[in-house]
């Protein structure tokens, strides 16, 4: 005589973040019950397969769903228990494959809610996948009440979850500013503006730890993209449409659209053009018409000819120069250049034609602004206007030669040496400015080239650069 085959049992288990309603059915609960039933049907549990905070609603695979299935296909399964149907299967399609499996094997189907599933019988089938159906709905009516739900908090400007942007934190319930964050996102958003590059801010943040989820340095696309979040004016998104205001702003919303009018716009040089850290790199060129690059340690930095690099190793008959007196050179040319009597009020000219151009009806006069500051100081000096008058006016005056800038900046002209004509000493600003706007002022004015030394290479000789205003 022999004795019947205990069955064997798989227990599957499922809890998700979309099921509120399950608070107090989590994975324990849920196999706690399900041994339960194994008990009372006198079978043998061979496997218990748990997704923990997947839905069976988004489509994400469920590895132990896979695992079971895999299981049930090889034999090893006679008995399927879950505490409720819709701990199996919330989509339809996924019940067919179910049902695909378990047919032929006559695997059963039994849970602690809704009793046995019969899926041996077409009316069994039907009523399988009617409860799968009313399952289905019942997810996608609740996937619509959560996007509801989350519209109606970002236009509140609540906080929708997940992990907290860069430059906030959370403080009990409430979103705060980090400001050792917040500090170096003002402090980029203030470097775009002022004409430096991407890669800049990449390094400064790099050189202050700043790092990204994954624990390493932001590269400039992080950067890009974060300096670009609507979020740093306090605005709040959803679905690419501003729809609050309520957040925590860590820049005013003036900086924030002039670091995005920067930052997109398809003028503006790439990467690969902005990568160069030394003065002249990419900008002097040889005598034969290569451009230079510099290279070496602190105190033997030099410039050499490009053509070094396309061929892998030294090749003689190319311009070679010591960088410092070569960069010093270049600078006091450009000093000079900025200082001459004519020169910034012929560059305002230009500004002033371009934007008359473009906006005849706005027509401010620069001249008539730089004369204005200039008026301020002097009625100062004569004691006839207070310091308060004198910085409340100076204010007024520098925001309009501001916006004077920006426009040039826009119709063409570059921003750095915008920026500098409009001080009262361009030369002294543009020595004042950060290498990579002394670079762009360079490129925007001159052509610089490096002419032969002869076979004798001394000191310095300012006569084999030959700089030319363009």
């Amino acid at each position: 005589m022999t004795s019947a085959k205990t069955p064997r049992a798989a227990i599957y288990t499922r809890i998700s973040r979309d099921n509120k309603e399950g608070s107090g059915l989590g994975v324990e609960r849920q196999l706690e019950d399900c041994r339960k039933l194994a008990k009372a049907l006198g079978v043998t549990i061979a496997g218990e397969y748990s997704d923990n905070d997947i839905s069976a609603y988004s489509g994400k695979r469920r590895p132990a769903y896979e695992r079971m299935l895999s299981d049930i296909e090889a034999g090893a399964i006679d008995i399927v228990l879950a505490w409720h149907t819709d701990r199996l299967h919330r989509l339809t399609l996924e019940l067919e494959r179910y049902i695909k499996a378990c047919e032929p094997r006559q695997v059963g189907t039994h849970t602690v809610q809704a009793g046995k599933v019969d899926l041996a019988t077409p009316s069994g089938r039907l009523n399988a996948k009617m409860l799968g159906n009313f399952a289905q709905f019942e997810s996608e009516h609740k996937g619509d009440r959560i996007r509801r739900q989350k519209a109606q908090a970002a236009k509140q400007g609540k906080y929708l979850g997940g992990r907290i942007p860069w430059g906030w934190k959370v403080d009990g319930e409430s979103i705060v500013i980090d400001e050792d964050a917040a500090r170096l996102i003002r402090e980029g958003t203030e470097a775009i503006i002022t004409g430096r590059s991407i890669i800049s801010v990449t390094r400064a943040w790099a050189d202050a730890g700043a790092a990204n989820s994954a624990g390493t340095r932001r590269n400039t696309t992080e950067v890009k993209r974060t300096l670009l979040r609507a979020r740093n004016a306090g605005l709040v998104t959803f679905h690419g449409e501003v729809v609050s205001n309520e957040w925590p702003a860590l820049v005013s919303l003036e900086d924030f659209r002039k670091c995005q009018a920067i930052l997109t716009d398809d003028s503006r040089p790439k990467q690969s053009e902005s990568k160069f850290k030394y003065l002249l790199s990419g900008i002097a060129e040889c005598f034969c018409g290569r451009t230079m690059t510099g290279f070496g340690t602190m105190a033997k930095r030099a410039y050499r000819c490009r053509v070094h690099q396309e061929g892998g190793k030294f090749i003689s008959g190319h311009a070679h120069r010591a960088m410092q007196p070569l960069d010093d050179y270049v600078r006091a040319f450009a000093v000079s250049y900025l200082r001459l009597p004519d020169m910034a009020d012929r560059i305002r000219a230009e500004m002033q034609r371009l934007e008359d151009a473009q906006q005849p009806e706005q027509r401010q006069d620069i001249a008539e602004l730089i004369e204005r500051k200039h008026a301020l100081a002097r009625l100062f000096a004569q004691g006839v206007i207070s310091e308060s008058q004198l910085v409340e006016g100076s204010r007024e005056v520098e925001a309009k030669l501001e916006w004077h800038g920006q426009q040039a900046a826009a119709n063409g002209m570059q921003r750095g040496l915008a920026a500098v004509v409009l001080t009262d000493d361009p030369g002294g600003s543009f020595l004042a400015s950060d290498v990579e706007v002394q670079r762009e002022i360079l490129r925007s004015m001159f052509t610089i080239r490096l002419q032969p030394t002869g076979p004798h290479r001394g000191e310095f000789d300012p006569s084999t650069v030959k700089i030319q205003g363009r």
